[in-house]
């Protein structure tokens, strides 16, 4: 043997686990047998998954089953290389895995740290401590070893708990996952050795829950309060500022309409602003949907709240979600938070006639050939859009050049069921320069603070009145039909006043009811028990101003 030889056995000796047995000591002739817990993801939620791994004796083979798709069959090549680049033995014969439960279509890369240990454990190169409790892994093995990361690493973890396991094995997380674990331990390991490691007790288990923290107190010294500043931009709008406030108190859907510039995009930014911050719950809600989305969520602060703004050429099935692998669409990354959706007569009317389910049932139900997922979407719809292709239509001087059919045909993009389920539409102008000078001079910082108190006044009331009529907590806009009458504490006379004018008008059930949310929410602003005709007269109007448009021109020459 060379020098160089020598050297290099010298090396690679020094280097193998200490745990690392010879290939000639197995028994191919004996079958070795392991089993292993993993996750795999459906939706936001969590699958437990079971690897059961059999070594026999055969020709060289390695075999995966269990309704695996192509990706998961690729790791059996990174798996093999993993293992050998780790100074470890890849067995001889037969290698035949099993994923189960069958039923479930597995797919992705998070298997590879499970297979892995798997076979090293059946080929008796690593042994669980007597005693040690049932422990999980999940990652995606590098050739060389090295464990990468993967999406959903907190949805796996809250499942895997759930299903009783108390050891968990893993990537590094962006974020600390400990406050949301509570009879679990999470060790991330950068490679496949330490996984071995931690697997076998040979080095005590240290509990590392993130390579990487956020650091809160950071991000808000360099993010300063900026409430008032879309507000400051809107003075003199105080029609499209009292409609984004009932929008924002109720989680009514809003449609605002008006000329260009006249502030509709700042409106609908300025409603994210107004919101009161996530609940711990919905903090967690939100956290799980952006841990399996694959795009940047421009969140600051882990209480701010979603906004969503997408383009209007976007398609139906990245609004809803869908695709195979399934993708998480606009509706759920909005979850708990705004959707934005500006030039809403430029969306294809395909795209958006999906969003009549999500706006009622507050979620995504997709079935393909081999997969049902279920997606949270409890989002605040916010629209824009001009009231014709001009844009001049509601402006007193303005010169519109838009004829009746060039109108009509502008806004039956939305469809009578969409449209039919905003309970708010406020029709907007221009701020005329006087208004604008005698607004500026005003204190809109001042003004916005007590926006958001009041926003927050009315969440209040709702839970409140909730907890005093026993039921859950719904905001007013998701009121149950059959609760309404309790919810609305209103006199019989206010009653026959609205189902008269109903009536009178020929509203759906879904119109009448819509108005009376509405007045709900304009009662809980100025913090009332009892609706009045006022409140309901106001929730009218915003639920008449489309129709409205129709015949603005005409009364205006």
């Amino acid at each position: 043997m060379s020098q160089i030889d020598a050297y290099t056995a010298t090396l690679t000796e020094s280097r193998a686990p200490k745990i690392l047995k010879k290939a000639d000591n197995y028994d191919m002739k004996k079958s070795r047998y392991s089993k292993m817990t993993t996750c795999a993801l459906a939706g936001i939620e969590g699958v437990p998954i079971e690897i059961e791994l059999c070594l026999m004796a055969g020709l060289p083979a390695f075999d995966l089953g269990g309704n695996c798709d192509s990706t998961v069959k690729e790791s059996r090549d990174r798996v093999r290389a993993a293992i050998s680049n780790s100074f470890y033995v890849f067995p001889k014969g037969k290698v035949l895995a099993s994923y189960s439960p069958a039923a479930f279509p597995k797919s992705g890369t998070a298997f590879d740290l499970a297979l892995a240990l798997s076979v090293l454990e059946a080929s008796g190169q690593i042994t669980r401590p007597r005693g040690a409790p049932e422990i999980a892994a999940f990652g995606e093995l590098s050739l060389d070893g090295r464990v990468n990361t993967i999406p959903g690493i907190l949805n796996r973890l809250l499942t895997l708990e759930k299903a009783g396991i108390r050891e968990v094995i893993g990537p590094p997380c962006e974020f600390d996952c400990s406050k949301y674990l509570s009879n679990c331990t999470y060790y991330v390991v950068s490679n496949l050795t330490e996984a071995v490691e931690i697997y076998s007790g040979i080095v005590p288990a240290k509990k590392v829950i993130a390579k990487r923290q956020i650091d809160l107190q950071s991000i808000d010294k360099h993010k300063k309060s900026n409430s008032a500043s879309v507000l400051n931009r809107l003075a003199g709008q105080e029609a499209g500022i009292r409609a984004i406030t009932i929008a924002a108190a109720g989680w009514h859907p809003l449609l605002l309409m008006g000329a260009p510039g006249c502030g509709k995009t700042s409106l609908a930014a300025a409603v994210a602003e107004i919101l009161p911050p996530l609940s711990d719950e919905e903090t967690l809600e939100v956290l799980l949907v952006e841990q399996i989305a694959d795009v940047a969520t421009h969140r600051k602060k882990p209480q701010e709240r979603p906004f969503r703004r997408p383009h209007h050429t976007i398609t139906a099935s990245a609004l809803l979600g869908g695709g195979v692998p399934p993708k998480l669409g606009e509706c759920t990354l909005a979850h708990c938070g705004v959707l934005f959706l500006d030039e809403l007569t430029e969306v294809k009317p395909k795209a958006l006639d999906v969003l009549r389910e999500p706006m009622e049932l507050r979620e995504i139900h997709l079935a393909r050939s081999s997969w049902r997922i279920t997606y949270p979407a409890d989002f605040l719809l916010i629209a824009a859009c001009n009231p014709c292709r001009c844009g001049e239509r509601l402006e007193a001087d303005g010169d519109c050049r838009c004829s009746e059919y060039s109108v009509e045909r502008h806004l039956d993009r939305i469809s009578g069921p969409l449209y039919d389920r905003f309970d708010l539409v406020s029709q907007l102008n221009r701020v005329k320069a006087p208004t604008l000078e005698a607004s500026l001079q005003q204190n809109n910082e001042s003004r916005a603070v007590k926006i958001k108190a009041s926003v927050e006044s009315a969440w209040e009331r709702q839970k409140k009145r909730c907890e005093r009529l026993g039921t859950q907590f719904y905001f007013n806009s998701l009121i149950p039909a059959e609760d309404l009458l309790s919810f609305m504490q209103m006199n019989e006379d206010c009653l026959k006043f609205i189902s008269e004018l109903a009536a009178k008008m020929c509203f759906s059930f879904r119109s009448f009811h819509s108005v009376l949310r509405v007045a709900r929410t304009i009662a809980d602003l100025r913090s009332a028990d009892v609706v009045t005709e006022e409140d309901l007269a106001l929730a009218l109007d915003y639920r008449l101003a489309l129709p409205s448009i129709m015949s603005e021109r005409s009364d205006i020459a």
